[in-house]
């Protein structure tokens, strides 16, 4: 095998794993699912998110819409800056998604 050939054979090889290594890397990926019942709760220093092992009843699901709680529509963002957690949701001419896009590998 000549020098030539060895050398393009190698850049071949260099150029397939790195596209592999990029293609391989993820923006975002999956924390968990929500089930029926299911509730989850961000701790009082708002960096761990908390799932419950125990189910909502429809009774606590009642008092919770008595006292305010609301549907959280699919494609709404939650992050935190300034040590702040925010909550983005879709509205009438954009979804929240879309000041996001580059952040996540699921499109909503």
């Amino acid at each position: 095998m000549s020098k030539r050939s060895l050398m393009a054979a190698t850049a071949a090889v260099l150029i397939g794993l790195s596209s592999a290594a990029i293609a391989q890397s993820k923006k975002s990926s999956q924390v968990t699912t929500v089930g029926e019942g299911e509730a989850m709760m961000i701790g009082p220093k708002g960096q761990h998110l908390h799932k419950s092992n125990v189910k909502i009843t429809a009774a606590q699901h009642e008092a919770a819409m008595k006292k305010g709680a609301r549907e959280i529509k699919a494609g709404t963002v939650i992050y935190k800056q300034g040590g702040k957690l925010y909550m983005l949701e879709d509205n009438a001419n954009e979804k929240a998604s879309q000041s996001f896009q580059g952040n996540f590998d699921v499109d909503y």
